[in-house]
């Protein structure tokens, strides 16, 4: 198996999948990974947004999953360093890019090759609740624009939860759109993170590139 990221990641949270062959990761809200392998990462979405950055010459790339745009206590100007993977700062989207795409770097890739997929977003609660899958979604594609990354395929808003398997070395993207169903499990379950991320300590230090 090919390297991956120093992210630790449990063993529940890594199999082979057998339909696509592949050493697989699978993603929580919170986490990101970064290979520069053949591995597959994946995640299940609601609301949440998932974005798929790699840097086409060298295939290293990787995802995340954030729940919400970003955590106003650490959005005060100041500068902090993140030393360790902290889940509970990186259910914010502006953390968890930050994360990701300095952790491609670190690994060998290069800024001006990089592409970005991304999905999620979409509105799975009610609708006298805020509809936060747009601000996600709004949120990513401005960070995107403001950090000069190719955004070269999207698939998001709508009201139905997705199952993303992206393959960073090859930039290939397999999505499956999940029943009416099954979405209330998935609404239960952000709505419950959704929760813990606001009364979360993400008092991680930050280092912004």
């Amino acid at each position: 198996m090919a390297r991956i990221s120093d992210v630790n990641i449990k063993d529940e949270e890594l199999y082979w999948d057998h339909r696509f062959k592949r050493h697989t990761i699978k993603l929580l809200p919170g986490d990101f990974d970064v290979v520069n392998g053949e591995e597959m990462l994946v995640t299940v979405l609601g609301s949440c947004i998932a974005a798929c950055i790699r840097d086409i010459k060298n295939g290293i790339g990787g995802m995340n999953h954030f729940l919400l745009p970003a955590d106003k206590k650490l959005n005060n100007g100041n500068a902090h360093q993140l030393n360790t993977y902290d889940s509970d700062a990186t259910r914010y989207g502006d953390l968890a890019m930050e994360q990701l795409i300095n952790n491609i770097i670190s690994m060998g890739g290069r800024r001006e090759n990089f592409e970005a997929k991304i999905f999620g977003g979409a509105r799975m609660f009610k609708a006298t609740l805020s509809n936060v899958g747009q601000q996600n979604i709004e949120f990513v594609k401005d960070y995107l624009k403001t950090e000069k990354i190719r955004l070269v395929s999207n698939d998001t808003a709508g009201t139905q939860a997705r199952k993303v398997y992206y393959i960073p070395s090859t930039g290939d993207v397999f999505l499956n759109r999940i029943t009416r169903v099954n979405n209330n499990t998935i609404e239960e379950r952000e709505k419950q993170y959704l929760t813990e991320a606001k009364s979360a300590d993400t008092n991680a230090d930050i280092t912004f590139f």
